[in-house]
C-alpha cells in the first residue's frame, strides 16, 4: 500500500500542479519558470593554472585540487539547500570549465526561454559551451551560438523589464551585444572595459535589488554612467571593492553571498587591510538595504583569477526582475 503523503509532499504536488496549469499541456517546463531560484555549477575536478590566461594567474603557484573541491562543496552545499542547482559534466582538459562564462539566460524572454551560448577566443575556454549547450537543450531551451566574441552572462547584467547593462572591449566584441539587441528585443546599455584585470562586467556591476545596482564607477566614463543612471539607482563601489571581488557577488532572496578569506590573513598584512576594506564596504551597503551578507572562502579560486560569481550561471531567480 502506498504511503499516505505528508504535508510537505502534498505542498511539492500543489506547486507542481499549479506549475502544469500555468504551461499548457506539451509544453516544455524549463527550470526558469520555477518559482524558486536555479542556478547551473561545475565541480572544479579539472581546475587548472597550466594556462594563464588572464593578469592574475601570473607566477601563480599550482591549484591544490582537494582543497578547491572542499572549498567549492562548502559553497554547492549552502547554494544547493536553498535553490535548485544543475551540474554541468566538467571534462578533463576545460582547466576553466567549474567558471560557468559559458551561457547566459535572457530572462525578458520569458515565453521562449532563450539562451546565449559563449563565443570564447581566451587560450583553454572553447568547449565549454558545448558541454553547458547540450545540457540546456535537453532541459528544454532554445540554444543560440553568439558568432562574436563574447562571455556570456559575467558580460551581460540584467536589471529590469528588457534592460541589461553589456561589458565590451576585453573578453567581448560590442558586435556580440548589438547582435543579442537586434535579435532577441533587448535594450543593452553597452560599458566599456579598460583595466585589464577587470576583464568581465561582473568583476564592477552588480545588480542588487530592484532599485539599485552596485557599480566601480571609477572604471567607467562620466557618459556611461549617467546613461545607467536613467534606469537604475547606481550605488558607487570603489577600486579596491572591485579588484577583491565585491561585484563578483550572488544574491539569492535576502542574502548575498561573497567570496572572503579574511579568517585566514595577518592582520596588518597589506591584503588584510584591502580585504576587510572590501567587506567593510559591502556590509555598509547591504545594511541599508536589509540584506544579509554570508562569505566563502574559496582562495583557491583566486589563483585562477575568479571570484564567487564565476562559479553560477543563472536560470531563475528573485533577482531577475522582469
Amino acid at each position: 500500500m502506498d504511503k499516505m503523503p505528508t504535508r510537505s509532499t502534498e505542498a511539492l504536488l500543489a506547486k507542481k500542479a499549479e506549475l502544469v496549469r500555468k504551461n499548457k499541456v506539451g509544453k516544455a517546463i524549463t527550470p526558469s519558470q520555477y518559482a524558486f531560484p536555479c542556478f547551473v555549477l561545475c565541480p572544479p575536478v579539472y581546475a587548472d593554472t597550466k594556462i594563464a590566461n588572464n593578469p592574475w594567474m601570473k607566477g601563480v603557484e599550482k591549484i591544490d585540487r582537494e582543497k578547491f573541491m572542499a572549498q567549492w562543496f562548502n559553497f554547492y552545499t549552502v547554494l544547493s539547500s536553498n535553490a535548485l542547482v544543475y551540474l554541468v559534466t566538467p571534462v578533463k582538459g576545460l582547466q576553466d570549465q567549474t567558471y560557468l562564462n559559458s551561457a547566459v539566460y535572457l530572462p525578458h524572454l520569458k515565453k521562449s526561454d532563450v539562451i546565449i551560448l559563449s563565443n570564447f577566443t581566451a587560450p583553454g575556454r572553447p568547449g565549454e559551451e558545448v558541454m553547458s549547450g547540450g545540457m540546456l537543450k535537453e532541459l528544454g531551451y532554445q540554444v543560440f551560438q553568439c558568432p562574436f566574441k563574447f562571455e556570456a552572462e559575467p558580460e551581460l547584467k540584467f536589471l529590469h523589464d528588457n534592460i541589461y547593462i553589456g561589458g565590451y572591449g576585453i573578453r567581448t566584441d560590442i558586435k556580440a551585444l548589438q547582435w543579442i539587441r537586434d535579435n532577441f528585443e533587448a535594450r543593452i546599455i553597452p560599458m566599456r572595459e579598460t583595466d585589464p584585470k577587470i576583464y568581465h562586467l561582473d568583476c564592477s556591476v552588480f545588480p542588487l535589488t530592484k532599485e539599485d545596482t552596485m557599480i566601480c564607477t571609477s572604471l567607467f566614463t562620466d557618459e556611461e554612467v549617467k546613461r545607467v543612471e536613467k534606469v537604475t539607482n547606481v550605488i558607487s563601489v570603489s577600486k579596491n571593492g572591485a579588484y577583491f571581488g565585491i561585484c563578483n557577488s550572488l544574491k539569492v532572496d535576502d542574502v548575498v553571498f561573497n567570496a572572503s578569506n579574511l579568517l585566514y590573513l595577518k592582520k596588518g598584512d597589506e591584503e588584510y587591510t584591502k580585504e576587510r576594506a572590501k567587506n567593510d564596504e559591502l556590509e555598509k551597503i547591504c545594511r541599508k538595504l536589509g540584506l544579509e551578507v554570508i562569505y566563502f572562502d574559496l582562495s583557491e579560486c583566486e589563483k585562477q583569477g575568479a571570484y564567487l560569481s564565476c562559479f553560477c550561471m543563472t536560470l531563475s531567480n528573485a533577482s531577475l526582475r522582469v
